[in-house]
């Protein structure tokens, strides 16, 4: 239950505000809906506020939800909060906070703009005044610490979790001491073509190892024939897109989950999903992948098919080494349940109260 100092004071209001909410999916979308039932079992009343329109997918909350808001609608809710907090900056709703002054906190999920992003002079100046809001916020947190350093300031990390109801290792599974999973979106930023090229340099030297690819999108069918033409249509298995529970299922039969990004991720939440269904993880060393995929990971140079190739082909031919770091994954993934994130984020909630110097009962 909420802290609180008075039996009758009401419960604290927590607006939150979400540029993109259910029905889109993503890490944003489902951190905004565990965050939110989380604060409501703490005794919070919340109300969601999102630029993501209705659709014909009807979905009840046990919150409220409003959707593109009106001016003045946005504008009461604000005025009605005790807390506001962006998960993740939303500067077309944050206007209201410019003219009411709140209790804010911000929690960033997404680059800002890229590492190392080339920026005109209109975008320079657009991003510095995103940043200079940003700033203002009286409680700033980061889900990765790739992700604090890109802010000034003093901005506290908070680890995504992952969906602990979904993700566990399953008694009875059989787990192929060879197999490799990658799990995702198919996009060229997502770097599948590396992790089939150092596929392909297994071939002769690790026999029975095989490759499965679960996810979609605009790549499979260059994937696909890349696959092919290396060599490795007999190892390879595109199964597309697949729900939570079909991929935990899949990622229970395996052994390595490989997270090959081009881009610097900002976390990488499928690297806790892999951990906790009992997989090493193999990934793109940038980012905010390290914190993400923990000590007991390994981590290959970003962009090199070459260093991914080394990596794996020392997994493949070390069991011991892989079932010693299968043992850790899981005490890690222990650190970042639901539960964990939900209630770090209610005392960042309470701090943001403090800092702001503002109490409920007004």
């Amino acid at each position: 239950m909420a802290n609180s100092s008075h039996p009758e004071e009401r419960p604290l209001r927590i607006v939150l505000v979400a540029h993109v909410f259910y029905p889109s999916v993503g890490g944003v979308e489902i951190t905004s809906d565990i965050l939110a039932r989380g604060f409501m079992r703490h005794g919070a009343e919340v109300t969601v506020i999102t630029n993501t329109p209705e659709t014909d997918k009807t979905r009840s909350f046990p919150y409220k939800v409003f959707r593109r808001p009106s001016p003045l609608r946005l504008l009461a809710l604000v005025n009605r909060a005790d807390v506001v907090f962006h998960n993740n900056p939303a500067i077309s709703l944050w206007w209201p906070l410019a003219l009411i002054r709140k209790p804010w906190m911000v929690t960033l999920r997404m680059w800002v703009t890229m590492p190392g992003q080339k920026l005109s002079r209109f975008q320079r100046t657009k991003y510095a005044a995103k940043y200079r809001i940003i700033q203002r916020a009286d409680v700033i947190v980061a889900n990765s610490q790739a992700l604090a350093d890109h802010v000034d300031g003093d901005v506290e990390v908070i680890p995504n979790s992952y969906r602990d109801e979904f993700f566990s290792v399953l008694d009875g599974e059989e787990r192929a001491p060879l197999g490799i999973v990658y799990l995702g979106r198919l996009s060229e930023d997502k770097g599948v073509d590396l992790l089939i090229q150092a596929a392909a340099n297994l071939v002769g030297e690790i026999d029975g190892f095989t490759l499965t690819i679960v996810g979609d999108g605009t790549h499979r069918e260059r994937l696909e024939d890349l696959a092919e033409k290396s060599g490795l249509s007999n190892a390879v298995t595109f199964v597309g897109s697949q729900g939570p529970e079909e991929a935990n299922l899949i990622l229970n039969r395996n052994s390595i989950v490989v997270i090959p990004s081009r881009m610097p991720e900002p976390f990488g939440t499928v690297a806790l999903e892999a951990a906790a269904a009992g997989c090493v993880v193999v990934y793109a060393d940038h980012g905010g992948l390290p914190d993400a995929a923990g000590a007991q990971a390994v981590g290959f140079t970003p962009l090199d098919a070459t260093s991914l190739h080394g990596h794996l082909r020392a997994l493949l031919s070390s069991p011991d080494d892989v079932a010693a770091r299968r043992r850790e994954a899981l005490a890690h993934a222990h650190k970042h349940k639901e539960n964990v994130m939900v209630d770090r984020y209610y005392a960042a909630i309470e701090r943001t109260l403090r800092e702001a110097g503002r109490g409920r009962n007004r």
